[in-house]
């Protein structure tokens, strides 16, 4: 069992020393501290606990740690990843950066590398956390704004954070009043504020309903996280940081447009590209 109120590290080997000695490395700084002998361990783990950190190996019996890695990326967007290999190589560590890893670390390594690498991994993920926390006050401006538009309340001006602030053409005064916009079963209602799939109606938050425009309305072409960041967010970010921003609310607008979020049929991901909207 992991307690709730320290940070919790999953460490994936399979190789009982290394699990002692990071078991004992990361516990110096009070982590709540998981082992799994390999990737499908790790995997049933993940399924029934949180973890802010994954240290994994690459070399497994079956499934391997690229394989991990990947799958953690699809389903656990938002769980760090540091890998630990004995075996490093270019094409390895390629691939791993290419799979989300935020670190890639060739044993034998000092604990205190570890350790390092470990507490930047954490540091960006509450730094994430924290964007996260302004987007949604944007959202909540955007919201006050849409009903000030449409006379139900006063538009309050400002919110609390470092976001940076709307432009004068930015997304609220650029939205085309009474259009409808279409694309296969897809209809964005710019007057009701409406995403309909099909004839359901479709509960999004102001920033998932501004995505899936995007989208619907340059489907089915392929849009970059840093296009979308542009168009959504009106202003312009690095492509690690628009990644990450984009990332977080894909996943969840998945949640509400696919059967199964883990398998998208609809919203897919063009590795390396971004995202496209599958209307045929």
């Amino acid at each position: 069992m992991t307690n709730a109120t320290r940070t919790s590290v999953l460490v994936v080997d399979d190789e009982e020393d290394v699990r002692a000695m990071l078991q004992v490395a990361l516990s110096r700084d009070e982590y709540d501290v998981v082992s799994a002998v390999s990737a499908e361990d790790a995997l049933r783990k993940l399924g029934v606990l949180t973890f802010e950190v994954v240290v994994t190996d690459l070399r497994f019996h079956g499934v391997d740690g690229i394989h991990l890695l990947r799958e953690i990326q699809r389903r656990w967007p938002d769980t760090i990843t540091i890998v630990l290999t004995g075996y490093p190589t270019l094409e390895s560590a390629v691939a791993a950066l290419r799979a989300g890893a935020h670190d890639y670390l060739a044993k034998p390594c000092p604990p205190s590398e570890i350790r390092r690498s470990v507490q930047e991994g954490i540091a960006k993920r509450r730094g994430l956390g924290r964007r996260v926390e302004l987007m949604q006050a944007l959202e909540k401006q955007l919201i006050d704004g849409l009903r000030a538009i449409r006379g139900d309340v006063p538009l309050v001006r400002g919110v609390t954070g470092e976001l940076p602030p709307l432009s004068q053409t930015g997304r609220l005064t650029e939205r085309r009043s009474g259009r409808l916009l279409r694309a296969g079963s897809f209809i964005i209602d710019y007057e009701q504020h409406e995403a309909l799939l099909g004839d359901i109606s479709l509960d999004l938050t102001p920033t998932e309903f501004d995505i899936l425009s995007v989208l619907v309305e340059r489907a089915p072409a392929v849009l970059s996280p840093q296009e979308i960041a542009r168009r959504v967010f009106d202003y312009n970010v690095s492509e690690v940081e628009a990644r990450e921003l984009v990332r977080w609310h894909i996943h969840h607008l998945r949640r509400k447009l696919e059967i199964d979020p883990d398998q998208p049929h609809m919203l897919k991901n063009v590795r390396g590209v971004g995202y496209k909207l599958d209307v045929a």
